[in-house]
């Protein structure tokens, strides 16, 4: 199988790396034109760090499309274009079958939409967010003290299904 023939199998099943669960922004990097990025309908966020400025696209992207698709896959930044996630990068190789990588994904999706689906539980409708951002202020929440044992039996589900799922986004999608 080709590359571009894994990438339109896997990566349209999956769109982890764009819908806020691998990662919380995208730094943009020389040659980025933030501006055009902007104009596309990027939210571009300035940081300023000792070293300079830097921008940052934050997740869940706001260019992924209901189908995974990205609707400025063209015109993408550069830290999208380079990113390969483990998976991708084992069925590229021959080392994963398509079949299988797809199995490891709906599993991450599943346990992804569980975690989402406590968040909402416990009170974190934010959609706009990326999962550890929402699931970092949930948990300061209930760290302040004053629920139920109920409310506290539901925190310690979504910590487990967090968990959860970070051993299998670790294990098969992050890179280095």
């Amino acid at each position: 199988m080709t590359t571009t023939a894994a990438a339109s199998r896997l990566c349209l099943a999956c769109g982890m790396c764009c819908n806020g669960v691998l990662f919380r922004d995208v730094e943009l990097q020389i040659g980025d034109d933030a501006a055009a990025l902007k104009e596309l309908g990027l939210p571009i966020r300035s940081v300023r760090r000792s070293d300079g400025v830097l921008a940052k696209a934050p997740q869940p992207c706001a260019a992924l499309c209901a189908d995974n698709c990205c609707r400025i896959y063209a015109q993408r930044p550069t830290r999208c274009r380079q990113f390969e996630c483990l998976l991708f990068t084992a069925v590229a190789s021959g080392e994963v079958e398509v079949d299988a990588a797809l199995k490891t994904i709906r599993q991450a999706r599943v346990r992804a939409d569980k975690v989402l689906r406590l968040l909402r539980q416990s009170g974190d409708s934010d959609e706009q967010r990326p999962l550890s951002q929402r699931f970092n202020r949930t948990r300061r929440r209930f760290e302040s003290g004053g629920f139920d044992d109920d409310a506290l039996e539901a925190f310690a589900d979504l910590t487990l299904a967090v968990h959860s799922l970070n051993v299998l986004l670790s294990a098969k999608f992050y890179s280095g």
